[in-house]
Formats: structure tokens, C-alpha cells, sequence
């Protein structure tokens, strides 16, 4: 092919040539196009018209999660919300019906506690209305910014869960909950956290590791039950007890061991202590004293004797036996504080013990603590008091440090504690529900597979669910509770009634209405019969607001469908909205709310740590667009497998920004060749395309089924790979190379050439609408450019599909012919790389192959049937356009003058073409005409 920008004769042919040209630019320009084209979208409805586009087909539903209302998107957000849209655009071209509503959460303790800093002492129904418009301000802030992603979903009508007919159905799902007896109000230790002031679920609760006091405490046994049990011993006895959290000595309420173990006294370090007999081993080593055991015995014997409190006087606390006490660590003995833990909560309930927890929710001690100095005293200066008081009492026997997996708040990350309160569950035992949610991940399809098993896992380490929050920005739990003896009046009738005008005025309504309104007349405590009573001040759980979506936005709801298609989430959701939205939706609905579970992992970087602002890593979705363009960071998110995080670095960028690159160039220069084409009038039927052409379509639909297929299976991974390896290696190592000639040498109207642009458009057409899921900006300046009289999105376009190759009797002969046909070629190539290599031919076109193809090749009779269905001058024209080069010479027989190839059955000779070079094609070849034109060339241009 002649080089434009170059004189190679006296005479000039450039415009004797189909030179190509297109107005689509070279380079993207997102910072300035895409919001054009947004402008436009929403000029044109768009966000409308795919809602209702293909109404009437089967409906594909992803389910949003939704996320918090609560400052700028995030690169995670921006990964998830984008794999969403992938998604949905890949099923809208399927031909599915797919509305898409989009949610929020924004109820909850960050928006309170930053809306409470800047609005110091409003009243609980001034302060929800600051918590709105904050929230609202941010729901409008993260929607623009999710449709600069080129993210289509119904904005204009998302799902809020702070709207008040949303806060209605949150009520009203509470009351069915409470109609099926699934709701029990009672005093339980819980997790805690002192910073946010709230209780949390289990859900909420991450483990990290920390450093505490390790301390080996002496609780001295009651000197009549140490006469009366070892009468031998003249000395006092002390159980040695083992404990990380020394601040909740001063609520101990009981001395635990192991039953069935057996138990020792020793002498050690001149005291006389007791300790399971199988810890005394470990014991004396750490102390790094000698052994003495004076008396074995079961731990049975122990179990009507008491102790004395080691700085408490007069506290006399029993020793009982529990199976949850191990013989792996510490003495087998272990303080029992029923107020500060699960374990000793349900302890203290089986053998009647106080559940003493006087504790502030700032973590602080109260009145009711002994020693009373501690009133007021921060649990964690607590730790350091006991410590000082043991040591000074001589109740301390040995102190270390340890470091072991402790709670954390997944919020602030601070340590937890653990506090009685009276809190509202969940039951999840009732009805067997946890077990019913646990069979029904069984009809769920996970993508990853491993989703099940951790969706699995979260769900057998729950009993019940704590709904209830001490916070004023959520949804109420509609409830009176009698001020004297606290009993607990609610009823579904009572709850609906409230939800009715939370419909209406939303939950300020709780903090409005008056108890005259509420309570029903003649209202008595049937405990203490008495008629004094209080609304409920504590909220419902976020995660039960965003739970119940599935009942608020998608059950009922003819423009959505239950249950969803999809839900679509970060991997941590296993633990949240995974969680909460199936064991809702097990006594609301009695099935999953969801036929296919995605996850995806963390944003990371190049170290594969999580991105934290901590950490200073962290990239935000613009720092990608500015390198990459909108469709750079979609095309990012494509890449990113099911398996792994979502990794974020420079290489992997350039990655990305050379595919996105190559497929953006590979569908312009096919617009470039298209410039004088219109498919209506100048395509070429199937059966009547030149071989190569009719390859090439052959070849990108069956791009297409794989890449369809991989859609269907959101392995969106495999659309990137796939897309990528076909612009490469089929389009411009292939085609490009193999039909220049006649696209820029040829009559503009010829066959060759006309079949050439039809494969090009087929091409371009079916690349266009497989990458517009992904490549959405520029899918639809592609297609403005090609689309002649375009009269609607390619968002609102199908996959092209067109299936012309169907026509082929046996696809498998076909593509082992040209798999053959393609062996011979790269042999060829390979042939003249020597004579390139030695200057003996600067590029191919100087080239002469002359080859020899025998039956000892593989697949012979197929190149033999290929060729003999082709004329003589079709035949040459064929090799010289496939090898790129001026002469060829094939026979079907062996030569062997010729060399061997390395492929069997090929022989292959090259020398330097005949002739003379053509100054317009720079095909080389015998010719009489006075200004060196090849015989074609020479025709075309005396027409001209």
C-alpha cells in the first residue's frame, strides 16, 4: 500500500486512491464529551426509555444495595455500581425488560453524629429534619456522580430508605414480625461500643488483634468451707483465676470450672492455691517454680464451697460448674460476670445469678459499683485500677501481657464491651427460621461458588438478632413500655396503625404524637397494673431498614419482580445486606429474595492492602478518569476477575488504557473505510462475499456467542479478554493487514472492495454493541458515526446477532479449513523474515513465494477443496491478499526444489517479486506501462 505522505514518483496518485478518513477523533476527549453526551442522554430521556424498553418481555431484576448517604463516592462504589451496569445493559440488549431502581440508606448513627456536631442541642424531631436534608443533600451529590459513570438507572425515582412510605413499610414489616412472635424484648448482655454508643449486631462486630493484661488473680475460698473440704490443710486456699478484661472483676458474681475435670492444690511461691489439675504443668512453667501438688480431687468437691471477692468486703460469690470453662488455657478456673459477657449472660440465667452491669453507654461505671470509687470511671482506666488494687491487696499472684483477637466496632474500630440492656431480638430459633434461611442458600446460585460457603458460615454462628439501637436517626420501634415495672406493650394492630402515619409524616410522627393518641383507652400494665407508660426510644437497626427492601421495593410491586434476579454486592455483604435481606425476607415472604448472589472483593493496591485514607492509598474514581477517560475506569472494572480484590496500580492502568485504546482505534479505523458506505444499498449477500470476507464475519459472530455467553455468566473478565484478543490478533494482525490493498487500491464500487466494507460494517456493528455495556460513551459515538439516520441509543439497541454464517453446512470443517489456511500463512511469514531480515526484501509486498502443498499435509483435502472452488485469477488474487505479497505461486503437489517450511507438507521458496514496483499500490509486477502502474492500477486510473 502506497504511503500518503510520501512522493514516490514524479506523479502523484493520492487522489486515485480510497484513502480513509473519519471525523470520529483520534483521541477521546472524556473530560469534554462525556458530559455533552449526559446532557444529551437526558435531553433524550434515556434514563426513562430504558425502563420501559422491551416492557412486556421477561423482566431481569437486579436489586440495588443501597449505600449510605454520607459524602462523595469512592472508587468502591464506583466498582460496584458499575459492574451493576454492566449488567443490566449486557441483559437490556439480550432483549430482557430491566428496570433498574436505584436505592439509598440513610438512616444512622454517622449522619446523626455529624448532623448532632453541627446542630448542638436540637430536640430529637429538629434534629431528623437536619438528618434529612444532610442526607437528601448527599443523595443528590452521589446520583450525579454515579451518572457521570454512564450508569443508567431510573434516578428520578430511586428507593430512600428515610422516605416516608419507606419508613412505613420498615414499621409495618417490624409489625408482621411481631405477629409471628419473632420479637422478644429482653435484658441481655450485648456487644457494645462505647464511641458510638450503641449496641451491634454480630454482623457488625470485626476482630483484631490487641494487646491486654494477662492476670493470674487470687480468690481466697471461705475459710469454713476450706476446713471442711481439706481439714489437712492449715493454710489459707486461693483459686487462682485467669482474666484478659480485669475491669470486670468489680461486677464478678460467681467463680466457674470445668465439671468432670479433676483440680489440685498446690503450694506454690509459699501460697496455696487451686487449679485444674491439667493446667499445673503449663502454670509452673510460666511462673518458673517448682511443682508441688498436695491433694487431688474432682471438681465436684468444689462445688457447694464460696469465695471471697478479692477487693470487694463482704462479697462472697459461689462456685458453680459450666461446660463452656476449657482446660486448654489459664488455671480452668474463671471469673463468671454475667452483665459483661454472652457466655456469663447465659451462665448467670442457668444458675439465677444477678445480671449485674452497672455501666454507662459511654463506658463508664455508675452508682450500684462497688468499690464507689469507680463511680463515673471510664471501663478502660477501670483496667488499670484493679491492676494497682490487686497488687496492693496481694490478690495479684502473677501479671503478663497477651495479645489474642479481641472485638471491634466495624465503625470507629474501637474495642467493645459488653453491657446488660434491655434490647429488642430477632429470634431467629422461632419457627425454625435460621434453619429455613440456611436451606434456602442451597436453591441460591453464588458467583463466586465459595459465596455459599461464607453466607453459611455467618448465618450458623447466629441464634437472634439484636434490632434495637439507643439512637434518635432511624426508624422508631413502635412500642409503650409501663414506667414502673418496664412491661412491654405492642401488637400488629397498634404497630400498622403507626406506620399509617409514619406513611405520612414520616418517623417525626414518634416524637409528635402524644401517648393520649397512642395508647388505646383504659391502657393498664397487666404486670403492675398500673396505667403510667412511655414511648420506646430506641431505633430498629440499619441493617433491618435496608433489609426489608425486598419488601418495600420489590414484593407487590408490578415494575419490579420478587424475588430479584440478582443481588450484587461487596463481599463483606455476606455479613450484612446478604444476611439481613434473607432472614427478613424468611418470615415476610417465606422464600429468598434473590435467585443469584455476586460478590466482589475490596478495592486494593498494588500491595493488596485495602485502600484507607489511614493507609493514604487510596485512588479515587476520578484519579482513573483523568488518566483514563469514563470509559478507561468501566473498562478497569471489567478486568477485575470474580476471585480476587479489585487491584488498583500502574501497570495494571497501563493494562487496561492499551486494550481500551485498541478496541477505540480498531472500531475507528473501520469507520475509516466506511466512509462511502451505506449498508442499505451497498452490502454484498453472504454467499456472494470474497473468501476472507466472509471469514471475518464468520469470525466475529462467533466472537459474539462467546461474548454473549460470557455476559450471560457476568463473567465480564472474559468479555475484556475476549474483545481484546479479537481486535489484536484477528482484526489487526489479520484482516487489516490482509485487505488494505483492496480497500484503498480498488474501484471504491468494485465486488472486492464492497465486500471488504460489508465484513467491516458487520464487524464494526457487532464490536459496537458488544463493548457499549462496558465502553458506553464510546459505544454511542461509534454508532452515531455509522449508524446512518440513527434514531435511538445504542442503550436502547440489541446485540447485532445477525447470524449470516449460519448458512455454512459443517462449521467445524469450516474453521479447521481456515486453521489450516492460517498455518500455511504463518509459514509463509515466517519464510520471509530472513530475506527481510538480510535486506534482500524490505517489506513483504517486494516479495515472490512460490509453494508446494502436498497430501502429507494435515488436512489436506480441505485446502484442497478450498482451492478448487475458486477460479485461476481468484486464486492468485486470494494468496497475494492473504500473504501480502506481489506473486505467488501454489501448487497442489510436491516440490521438492523447494524448501521445507517446518510445516508438514509445505515447501516455500521466496525470492524478490518480478518486475518493476507499482507507484500507486507498490505491488510489484511485469509491466509495459510507461509510468510503472501494475496492470490493475493502470486500468483504474485511465477510468478516472
Amino acid at each position: 500500500m502506497p504511503d500518503t505522505h510520501k512522493e514516490q514518483t514524479t506523479i502523484s496518485y493520492k487522489d486515485t486512491l480510497n484513502l480513509p478518513h473519519t471525523d470520529f477523533p483520534l483521541r477521546p476527549a472524556s473530560a469534554s464529551d462525556d458530559p455533552l453526551l449526559l446532557e444529551r442522554w437526558k435531553s433524550d430521556n434515556l434514563y426513562d426509555q430504558a425502563m420501559v424498553h422491551n416492557q412486556g418481555k421477561e423482566k431481569f431484576i437486579l436489586h440495588d444495595g443501597p449505600p449510605y448517604a454520607n459524602g462523595h463516592i469512592h472508587l468502591g462504589h464506583a466498582y460496584n455500581k458499575i459492574l451493576k451496569d454492566i449488567t443490566t445493559k449486557s441483559r437490556r440488549m439480550l432483549g430482557y425488560h430491566v428496570p433498574v431502581t436505584p436505592g439509598w440508606d440513610c438512616h444512622g448513627l454517622p449522619i446523626e453524629h455529624k448532623v448532632s456536631q453541627e446542630n448542638p442541642g436540637a430536640t430529637p424531631y429538629e434534629l431528623k429534619k437536619k438528618c434529612r436534608t444532610y442526607a437528601q443533600q448527599w443523595v443528590d451529590i452521589q446520583r450525579e456522580d454515579f451518572k457521570k459513570l454512564g450508569v443508567i438507572m431510573d434516578w428520578e425515582h430511586p428507593y430512600i430508605t428515610m422516605a416516608p412510605t419507606y419508613e412505613a413499610k420498615t414499621v409495618e414489616a417490624f409489625g408482621v414480625l411481631v405477629q409471628k412472635n419473632t420479637i422478644e424484648r429482653k435484658n441481655k448482655t450485648v456487644a457494645w461500643c462505647p464511641s458510638c454508643a450503641t449496641t451491634l449486631a454480630s454482623a457488625e462486630i470485626e476482630y483484631q488483634d490487641r494487646k491486654d493484661p494477662s492476670l493470674y488473680v487470687l480468690f481466697k475460698m471461705q475459710e469454713a468451707d476450706a476446713r471442711k473440704l481439706f481439714p489437712t490443710i492449715a493454710e489459707p486456699l486461693y483459686f487462682v483465676v485467669w482474666t484478659t478484661t480485669p475491669w470486670t472483676l468489680p461486677l464478678n458474681r460467681a467463680l466457674m470450672i470445668k465439671p468432670g475435670a479433676d483440680y489440685v492444690v498446690a503450694d506454690m511461691n509459699g501460697k496455696h492455691i487451686i487449679v485444674a489439675a491439667a493446667r499445673i504443668d503449663a502454670i509452673v512453667q510460666q511462673l518458673k517454680t517448682e511443682k508441688k501438688v498436695i491433694q487431688t480431687f474432682s471438681a465436684e468437691t468444689l462445688t457447694q464451697s464460696h469465695a471471697e471477692h478479692p477487693f470487694i468486703e463482704k462479697l462472697i460469690v459461689p462456685i458453680i460448674t459450666d461446660d463452656s470453662v476449657g482446660l486448654e488455657d489459664g488455671t480452668a478456673i474463671v471469673h463468671c460476670a454475667p452483665g459483661c459477657g454472652p457466655i456469663d449472660y447465659e451462665v448467670g440465667v442457668k444458675h439465677n445469678l444477678e445480671i449485674f452491669s452497672p455501666v454507662s453507654p459511654q463506658g463508664a461505671y455508675t452508682h450500684g459499683i462497688m468499690p464507689q470509687e469507680l463511680i463515673n470511671m471510664p471501663v478502660s482506666d477501670g483496667q488499670i485500677w484493679v491492676i494497682k488494687k490487686l497488687h496492693e491487696l496481694g490478690n495479684l499472684f502473677y501479671k503478663t501481657s497477651i495479645n489474642h483477637s479481641y472485638p471491634h466496632c466495624w465503625r470507629c474500630h474501637n474495642g467493645l464491651i459488653f453491657r446488660a440492656t434491655r434490647q429488642w431480638f430477632f429470634n431467629l430459633q422461632q419457627d425454625n427460621i435460621k434453619q429455613k434461611a440456611l436451606d434456602a442458600v442451597n436453591t441460591i446460585t453464588f458467583i463466586p461458588e465459595h459465596g455459599k460457603s461464607f453466607l453459611k458460615a455467618t448465618l450458623e454462628n447466629r441464634w437472634e438478632w439484636c434490632l434495637s439501637r439507643q439512637r434518635s436517626w432511624g426508624v422508631p420501634i413502635p412500642a409503650l413500655l409501663c414506667m414502673h415495672c418496664d412491661y412491654t406493650y405492642t401488637n400488629q394492630d397498634f404497630i400498622n396503625n403507626v406506620a399509617q402515619h409514619i406513611a405520612q409524616e414520616g418517623i417525626e410522627y414518634w416524637d409528635r404524637v402524644t401517648l393520649e393518641e397512642l395508647a388505646p383507652k383504659d391502657l393498664t400494665c397487666p404486670t403492675c397494673e398500673l396505667n403510667e407508660f412511655r414511648k420506646e426510644t430506641d431505633i430498629l437497626d440499619v441493617w433491618f431498614d435496608s433489609g426489608i427492601s425486598h419488601y418495600a421495593v420489590l414484593y407487590n410491586n408490578s415494575a419490579q419482580q420478587f424475588p430479584a434476579d440478582l443481588y450484587l454486592e461487596g463481599i463483606d455483604q455476606h455479613r450484612g445486606w446478604f444476611q439481613s435481606s434473607l432472614l427478613t425476607a424468611m418470615v415476610l415472604e417465606q422464600q429468598p429474595p434473590m435467585k443469584t448472589i455476586m460478590t466482589h472483593g475490596f478495592t486494593v493496591d498494588e500491595k493488596g492492602q485495602k485502600m484507607s485514607k489511614s493507609l493514604g492509598n487510596v485512588v479515587a474514581p476520578q484519579d482513573i478518569i483523568k488518566t483514563l477517560g469514563t470509559d478507561g475506569l468501566r473498562m478497569w472494572v471489567a478486568s477485575i476477575g470474580h476471585q480476587g480484590d479489585a487491584v488498583v496500580s500502574d501497570t495494571l492502568i497501563k493494562n487496561v488504557g492499551e486494550v481500551y485504546r485498541k478496541i477505540r482505534n480498531t472500531c475507528r479505523a473501520m469507520l475509516m473505510n466506511l466512509y462511502d458506505y451505506d449498508h442499505t444499498q451497498d452490502a454484498i449477500a453472504y454467499d456472494k462475499l470474497s473468501p476472507i470476507d466472509a471469514y471475518a464475519v464468520f469470525m466475529v459472530e462467533q466472537l459474539e456467542r462467546t461474548v454473549i455467553e460470557q455476559y450471560k455468566q457476568n463473567n465480564f473478565t472474559g468479555v475484556f479478554h475476549e474483545l481484546a484478543d479479537y481486535c489484536t490478533t484477528h482484526v489487526s494482525a489479520l484482516y487489516v493487514e490482509v485487505t488494505k490493498d483492496r480497500l484503498y487500491c480498488d474501484t471504491a464500487d468494485s465486488h472486492t472492495r464492497r465486500s471488504t466494507q460489508t465484513a467491516l460494517w458487520y464487524m464494526l456493528d457487532t464490536l459496537t454493541h458488544l463493548v457499549a455495556p462496558i465502553m458506553s460513551f464510546t459505544a454511542e459515538f461509534i454508532s452515531d458515526f455509522y449508524q446512518k439516520n440513527k434514531t435511538s441509543s445504542i442503550h436502547l439497541q440489541s446485540f447485532a446477532q445477525c447470524q449470516l454464517s449460519s448458512a455454512i453446512p459443517d462449521k467445524q470443517v469450516y474453521i479447521t479449513t481456515w486453521e489450516t489456511l492460517l498455518a500455511i500463512r504463518s509459514a509463509v511469514l515466517k519464510a520471509i523474515e530472513p530475506h527481510r531480515a538480510q535486506g534482500l526484501i524490505k517489506q513483504s509486498l517486494e516479495a515472490r513465494v512460490d509453494i508446494s502443498v502436498d497430501d502429507s499435509l494435515v488436512n489436506y483435502e480441505l485446502i484442497k477443496n478450498f482451492i478448487n472452488q475458486l477460479t485461476p485469477d481468484q486464486q492468485q488474487e486470494f494468496w497475494k491478499d492473504f500473504f501480502v505479497v506481489s506473486q505467488v505461486n501454489l501448487a497442489l503437489t510436491k516440490n521438492n526444489v523447494l524448501s521445507e517450511s517446518g510445516l508438514a507438507g509445505v515447501s516455500i521458496n521466496v525470492s524478490h517479486a518480478e518486475g518493476v514496483k507499482c507507484p500507486r499500490c507498490w505491488r510489484w509486477e511485469k509491466t509495459e506501462n510507461a509510468a510503472g502502474l501494475c496492470q490493475r492500477c493502470a486500468q483504474i486510473v485511465e477510468q478516472l
